[in-house]
């Protein structure tokens, strides 16, 4: 519902006349322009700045002569300014300010308002036909009208029609101006696409066609950064800081956020040094990006002195910067600090939100802990936050885990009686529930039930059901669903291959698992380092340790790198087949890398040192392992 509508609704004065004017307005602009009439008006809230600004332009159309256009152009930029299209809209569809036989005649500006109403709303075919029709009564169109249209047209995805109207400048005479540039970089990163707007950039600045600067150069930056592709960002970064462009805090947010999300610490550390070095001081989005990134990451004693730091420097933590320290706690499974840290927002004045209340579920969820979990939910509720699939699905995941799997089916229910339809992650959810507790025959009957309502088990779905029945000994069951999934034609995921190959090796079936391993460069599937463990495992498992080498040296070939729980599994089985040799070198391979053994690991080197069967070269490894261990266990 329009504000204006609601706001007239509730004038204690004039007001059937102004409603019977507003209505007529609405109506109006629903025909020509479709915008949705809400099915209720209740819970008006007034607004009466746009209420007045309603009733100033209908006295001034009302009025005995007629005033210049600009008079209402300045009405319609403020209405627009609130944000409230529709009622811009309506007002000049309703009075016919852009028709044939207008009371006053509109001018390139009316048009503009207009333009910029509908593309703000979505309907970027509207905007057209009245660019088409402005053209046909004889005006000619400035750049800020066709940069309107362009910036629409990108925000909508019609990226060929911004491609054309990019021309459009050309054709009138018209000189791009540098937002022009500005719109089209930024619509150009949001469509996917940075590297084609950095070639756009550089030609910009070889073309001397605009002053290129630090705004242009954040655009490219972020688009980089939201396309995950932080060493490219990171690249231009520098090359701006070579152009003597200098960065300012947006450049600087943008980076830290983007390479925050890749988990690249050092980067984000180096960059705080930097951008403090250059005298840039922390804003509170800086404060909130680094307290979500501390906090995700479980270091909530960084992140705590970073809002220490803010209060300092006079900032208030936001709600979004609360709601990432509580999510760090929680992932710690800290919830009774995580609750304090929710009240500490309440005090300050911040109004949670509904990401706050689903946060704390998920913390509570995470600890076993339902009837807080169920508390929270039906706080935010009483808080005004409608429930939805999200706030459903956390309680459904949180019973499940517990194995209290009629609570998840009650819950699954309530949300069908509410009208809340499931998402494909609710189902896998409580699917995932009924596998944990071996209920196999209401999975399928699940499976059944959802396909009748229309909605397909996905990959994610399939992987859960597969893996369950593969780690309870229904090797039969698994592979049967394996063949029917592979039958259906899905695009099938590393994950799920993975667990069939790990499911038949631990099964003792592992020719077949190295069968469905040998497939995977042909489904143009990448094996990652669990894949890799789970065969070499197998064959290591099952006396095949020629094969297990050979995959150790395809692993490196491909550039795949061992973590640390392979690194051990290596050693322990290297041993047992006494290739103390090289499980010397793989000891190396991890000492250096950082890596540290684990008790089962050390328990069997300590046997090779009392067996006194290690040569002086296999000592000095040794002990270089056990030096790095010391020191670690130092700093800790």
């Amino acid at each position: 519902m329009p504000s204006m509508l609601k706001s007239v609704c509730i004038l204690p004065q004039n007001g059937m006349m102004l409603f019977s004017t507003c209505f007529r307005i609405m109506v109006t602009a629903t025909f020509h322009s479709k915008v949705r009439l809400p099915s209720s008006i209740a819970y008006f809230q007034p607004n009466y700045e746009l209420t007045n600004l309603v009733r100033c332009f209908d006295k001034k159309v009302k009025k005995r002569y007629v005033l210049p256009i600009r008079d209402f152009n300045h009405i319609l930029i403020r209405i627009a300014k609130m944000k409230e299209y529709s009622v811009a809209i309506s007002l000049i569809l309703g009075y016919n300010l852009l028709g044939f036989k207008s009371f006053v005649d509109p001018n390139v500006y009316t048009f503009g308002i207009a333009i910029n109403c509908l593309c703000h709303m979505g309907s970027i075919d509207s905007g057209f036909s009245l660019y088409g029709k402005m053209i046909k009564l004889g005006y000619k169109p400035d750049c800020v009208l066709i940069n309107t249209l362009i910036r629409g047209c990108y925000a909508n995805g019609n990226i060929s029609h911004a491609n054309m109207f990019c021309k459009e400048i050309e054709n009138y005479g018209l000189q791009p101006s540098i937002v022009t540039y500005r719109t089209i970089l930024n619509g150009i990163c949001k469509g996917g696409n940075s590297q084609r707007a950095l070639r756009l950039l550089r030609g910009l600045k070889e073309n001397k066609r605009c002053e290129v600067g630090t705004i242009e150069y954040n655009i490219i930056i972020d688009g980089f950064c939201k396309e995950g592709n932080g060493p490219h960002a990171r690249e231009l970064f520098d090359e701006m800081i070579t152009e003597g462009i200098l960065p300012d805090v947006v450049t600087f947010n943008t980076l830290i956020r983007g390479l925050s999300r890749s988990g690249q610490r050092n980067e984000v550390e180096r960059l705080l040094s930097d951008m403090l070095a250059r005298g840039i001081s922390f804003d509170v989005v800086t404060s909130s990006i680094v307290v979500h990134f501390f906090s995700k990451h479980g270091d909530v004693g960084e992140a705590l002195d970073v809002i220490d730091w803010m209060l300092e420097q006079g900032e208030k933590p936001d709600t979004y910067t609360y709601t990432a320290l509580i999510r760090g706690y929680c992932l710690l499974g800290k919830m009774d600090d995580a609750r304090k840290i929710f009240d500490v927002m309440l005090a300050q004045g911040c109004v949670p939100s509904d990401i706050s209340y689903t946060t704390l579920m998920q913390g509570y969820c995470l600890i076993g802990k339902m009837d807080h979990a169920r508390k929270t939910f039906e706080d935010m509720i009483r808080q005004g936050y409608p429930p939805c699939v999200v706030s459903y699905s956390i309680l459904i995941k949180g019973y499940c885990k517990i194995k209290r799997i009629d609570k998840a089916r009650d819950v699954l229910m309530e949300m069908y009686e509410k009208r809340i339809v499931p998402s494909i992650m609710t189902h896998t959810s409580y699917i995932n529930g009924l596998c944990h507790v071996g209920r196999y025959e209401e999975v399928y009957w699940h499976i059944d039930k959802m396909k009748h309502e229309g909605i397909d088990p996905n990959i994610h779905t399939y992987s859960v059901l597969i893996d369950s029945l593969f780690k309870k000994g229904k090797v039969d069951d698994a592979r049967k669903w394996w063949g029917n999934v592979k039958g259906n034609g899905m695009d099938l995921d590393i994950v799920l291959y993975t667990s069939v190959i790990d499911g038949l090796c631990k099964a003792g079936k592992v020719n077949e698992g190295q069968q469905i391993f040998c497939e995977l460069r042909d489904k143009g599937l990448k094996p990652n380092v669990h894949t890799y463990n789970v065969m070499i495992t197998g064959f290591f498992t099952n006396g095949k340790l020629e094969l297990a080498k050979l995959l150790l040296q395809d692993m490196k070939v491909e550039g795949c790198t061992m973590d640390g729980v392979f690194y051990n599994l290596v050693i322990r089985e290297f041993v047992r087949y006494n290739e103390i040799n090289a499980a010397m070198i793989y000891l190396e391979q991890m000492t250096d890398e950082g890596f540290s053994i684990t008790a089962s690991t050390s328990n069997i080197i300590a046997r090779l040192l009392e067996s006194k069967e290690l040569d002086n070269e296999h000592k000095v490894v040794l002990k270089k392992h056990f030096r790095h261990t010391s020191k670690k266990r130092d700093r800790l």
